[in-house]
């Protein structure tokens, strides 16, 4: 947790209430210390002091400090309190002890956890009560075989008897502060004491009468010990069998340290998070660039690349985060491919952008795509399909309830085209291009008295004239019916206070585009956008910063696949 520096929020000294506070919370948390000794670690004479902190991972806390020196800590994630080092020094039987052999200490300093293979224990192999009666997240300490002076604290990553279930590998403690780390560092740290060895207690079996075991809680048998014990003989003489036969080598992925008498070197695969994400994260850039990225995308900007390129070819089951790199963020992360020659970039008004790739570059040439090319299933366009329909009214009745239509249908013009040719055909009234006028058709045109003929054409156009005017859109699959002629996305640019130039865009949800989704999309850009209301128009619109039509008109067309006939107001667009 302290491996990495951590940042100080804010540093104040504790008043007599929070003084007293801090000592009830100190002997609940510890009820094994008296008084005297939480007045001994918190002297009312010296200045108790509490930082507020927030760690290289992101979690936030407090640390209490008497004379600059850290006795306890505490995170807001878990209310638990926690003693330093220094404080286990004046009271090392605080917490229960893990014992592990001296070098392990430098590894438990790199940020590795203390694991099964390391912890040292009385009985060699251990048994049941080996590992204490803990159960999992139990704060605990790490000291030496040759000085009982803790060098870690932590919390254990198993109970006790699922550490000795596991046979001897896995994790037992997640190391929280260690000797060495920067909580060690904040001031000039004491020299750690020489406590002397820590006393190995070996377990005694005790007998209990039936009325002492009423009140107690059951115990374990030595019959029920010897069957798991064997049921973990089984495991191991199973588990040889098996890598005898596949002919593996099994590592376990923590550090193996040998027991005591053994000069063996103590070899460590701990995995990194943050160096495992710092490869990803340049393993997704070089993909992406060999790829997804084409030539002629370029430039572009770098947020855009990210969102749209390097998490897109992120292995299935992976999920790449710049914030979890050692990196932190992504100019950073530029700025060193910049510097091996990959790539080339510009910031401009704060905006950086990816200008250049160099493909010819070794770690491009030498990139090995590990996972293969999965079938993606096709997906649903999401260009939306704007038909013209019409419905029915009762003017046309007449001539369509003889195909079965009734008022208030909806007709495309093709279909309205076909009934009107069918019906004059069946009353004779079809001449070459010229459709007879009789009485019924008169009516429902409302043609002139002396008029006898009329094109096809045009009967049909009025014929249609005297239909509601209506459109269906279809996007992804789900389909819009509107009345009324289709208005279409209206793009204008206004005039702000301080002579600012603002982008406004109407009417996108009648094409089925979120204003929220688009709103982020424009901010790719560089400029913020919100969605607002603006007089005279009876939907909100999308509001962006800047002479924005050029980008807006590409967002449409291209990702968004509208028309240009839809889509207004690219005269406002910024002259050259």
């Amino acid at each position: 947790m302290f491996i990495k520096a951590f940042k100080v929020k804010s540093n104040n000294q504790l008043k007599g209430t929070e003084r007293k506070k801090l000592c009830d919370e100190v002997a609940q948390a510890f009820p094994s210390l008296k008084p005297e000794e939480i007045q001994n670690l918190l002297p009312k004479k010296e200045v108790v002091s509490v930082l507020k902190i927030i760690t290289h991972d992101g979690q936030t806390g407090k640390v209490y400090c008497t004379a600059k020196v850290p006795l306890f800590f505490q995170m807001y994630s878990s209310p638990r309190l926690f003693p330093t080092i220094f404080t286990l020094w004046h009271h090392p039987d605080l917490l229960y002890t893990f014992v592990t052999p001296p070098p392990v200490v430098s590894k438990l300093a790199n940020g590795a956890h203390l694991m099964l293979p390391g912890v040292i224990t009385a009985e060699s192999p251990p048994n049941y009560h080996s590992y204490g009666k803990l159960q999992k997240g139990t704060p605990v300490a790490v000291v030496t075989d040759d000085n009982k002076a803790p060098v870690a604290v932590g919390i254990t990553a198993l109970s006790s008897q699922d550490m000795y279930m596991a046979a001897g590998f896995g994790k037992c403690v997640e190391i929280l502060h260690v000797m060495g780390d920067t909580l060690y560092n904040m001031d000039k740290p004491p020299v750690r004491p020489k406590l002397g060895p820590p006393v190995f207690e070996k377990y005694q079996p005790k007998t209990f009468s039936p009325e002492e075991n009423q009140n107690n809680e059951p115990q374990t048998t030595d019959n029920e010990i010897q069957e798991i014990s064997a049921n973990i003989d089984n495991v191991n003489v199973t588990g040889e069998k098996d890598n005898e036969n596949e002919n593996e080598d099994v590592k376990d992925d923590t550090e193996s340290v040998p027991l005591e008498g053994s000069s063996e070197d103590i070899k460590e695969e701990v995995l990194d998070p943050v160096q495992e994400m710092d490869k990803l994260l340049e393993y997704c850039f070089l993909k992406a660039c060999k790829t997804s990225l084409k030539k002629g995308d370029l430039p572009m900007i770098t947020s855009t690349f990210f969102k749209n390129h390097v998490i897109g070819v992120c292995p299935p089951g992976k999920t790449v985060d710049v914030k979890k790199s050692s990196y932190k963020k992504l100019s950073v992360f530029l700025a060193s491919l910049k510097e091996k020659g990959l790539v080339n970039t510009s910031v401009f008004k704060g905006v950086e952008s990816l200008l250049a790739v160099k493909y010819d570059h070794p770690l491009l040439k030498n990139l090995v795509i590990n996972e293969e090319a999965v079938a993606v299933e096709e997906e649903v366009s999401n260009a939306p399909v704007i038909d013209e329909c019409f419905r029915v009214t009762a003017a046309v009745i007449p001539v369509l309830s003889t195909f079965g239509y009734k008022q208030g249908d909806v007709l495309k013009r093709t279909e309205i085209r076909r009934c009107f040719t069918e019906y004059v055909k069946s009353k004779n009234l079809h001449s070459g291009k010229v459709v007879k006028i009789n009485y019924q058709i008169a009516d429902i045109l409302c043609t002139k008295e002396n008029q006898i003929v009329l094109t096809m054409e045009d009967a049909i156009n009025k014929f249609i004239g005297k239909m509601t005017h209506t459109h269906e859109i279809t996007v992804a699959g789900n389909k819009i019916l509107r009345s009324g002629k289709l208005e279409p996305i209206d793009i204008t640019v206004a005039t702000r206070s301080g002579n600012k130039k603002v982008t406004l865009i109407n009417n996108l949800e009648t094409f089925g585009i979120k204003l929220e989704e688009f709103s982020k999309e424009c901010q790719g850009v560089g400029a913020s956008a919100t969605i607002t209301d603006i007089p005279g128009k009876k939907k909100p619109s999308v509001l962006v910063q800047g002479n924005q039509v050029i980008y807006v008109y590409k967002l449409l067309t291209e990702k968004y696949r509208i028309h240009k006939n839809y889509i207004r107001g690219l005269e406002f667009a910024p002259k050259k």
